[in-house]
């Protein structure tokens, strides 16, 4: 709680949102707290909300040059630029031993060098009216689907769009060995690569990772073979904050994880599945989490080997 102070400054960024506004003190713990007469109770529970980008002193900032609204607008291109996001997806700070912000994801994508920005592919273009009477014309959607681990439960309007527009930054592919005439075993390959992020998956907040699982079963549907691969950050917390390992995917590049299928007389079914984790167990139990939504599947793919070729599927 005494360093809440900071972390609000990006999940509830307007001043109205808060209660007290702080400068710097003493120490990190130890602001300088003045009660703010301007606090908005409800709207700091719409946490990052419409005006977080779109408030100027001088009116609504907006895109376009020509709109006519009932209020006062401000023509802000900036905000089809990446200093939109980067303002609060770009922070890199050691304030104590034990007390460190990483959101690195500015610095990835500025050195992979995408050509494009971030709404250019987090608010996917539609040609639409803004609002009643407004002129039909392009605009991004404001979906932000991200890795879709939603922290609030989507609408059904906005999973239906997350549906249609929403393809995941990595793509996993499976590759099993052909069948043998002596029915020795082989190796199954589950290939994941970032092939459409412009920063490295998973991007953002350390705890994220992405386990990778190839998993092998008899037509019982017994486990005979299962190997598992986490691509992500892995950080000690206390009592120094310290990263120790980072094999995260950059653009372009990509991850193997192979399995040695036993000797089988029968045919075996190889299954390749791809996770989004938001935070490991462990943390997710310290944090008390609860139901908060903490992974998702991505991607599965399955083959049979050692019967007639089958091809490799998706599943549903």
């Amino acid at each position: 709680p005494e360093v809440a102070w900071l972390c609000i400054n990006c999940h509830t960024p307007l001043a109205n949102q808060q209660s007290a506004l702080h400068t710097p003190g003493a120490d990190v713990r130890h602001p300088v707290r003045t009660p703010n007469p301007a606090f908005d109770a409800a709207l700091q529970q719409e946490g990052v909300t419409c005006l977080s980008c779109h408030w100027r002193p001088e009116g609504i900032a907006a895109v376009h040059a020509d709109v006519v609204a009932p209020h006062p607008t401000v023509h802000a291109p900036e905000l089809r630029s990446e200093t939109t996001c980067t303002s609060c997806h770009q922070a890199v700070a050691r304030l104590e031993d034990a007390l460190v912000c990483t959101f690195n994801t500015g610095a990835e994508w500025a050195a992979a060098e995408p050509g494009k920005t971030c709404p250019a592919c987090h608010m996917p273009q539609v040609e639409r009216a803004s609002a009643a009477g407004a002129p039909v014309r392009t605009g991004g959607r404001h979906t932000f689907p991200g890795s879709l681990i939603a922290k609030d439960v989507p609408t059904p309007e906005e999973r239906a769009l997350m549906a249609i527009q929403w393809e995941p930054g990595v793509e996993l592919v499976l590759h099993v060995p052909e069948p043998s005439a002596s029915g020795g075993p082989g190796v199954a390959r589950a290939v994941v690569t970032n092939v459409r992020a412009g920063h490295h998956v998973p991007t953002g907040d350390p705890e994220r990772y992405l386990e990778v699982s190839l998993v092998a079963r008899d037509p019982a549907g017994v486990v005979v073979g299962l190997e598992s691969l986490r691509i992500g950050q892995v950080w000690e917390w206390w009592p120094v904050a310290e990263k120790r390992s980072d094999n995260r995917l950059a653009p372009g590049a990509s991850a193997e994880l192979q399995l040695a299928l036993p000797p089988s007389s029968a045919p075996l079914t190889v299954s390749a599945q791809l996770d989004h984790v938001r935070i490991s167990p462990k943390n997710a139990a310290y944090h008390d989490l609860g139901d908060y939504p903490t992974r998702r599947r991505v991607q599965t793919l399955e083959a049979v080997v050692g019967a007639e070729a089958s091809p490799t599927t998706p599943s549903p």
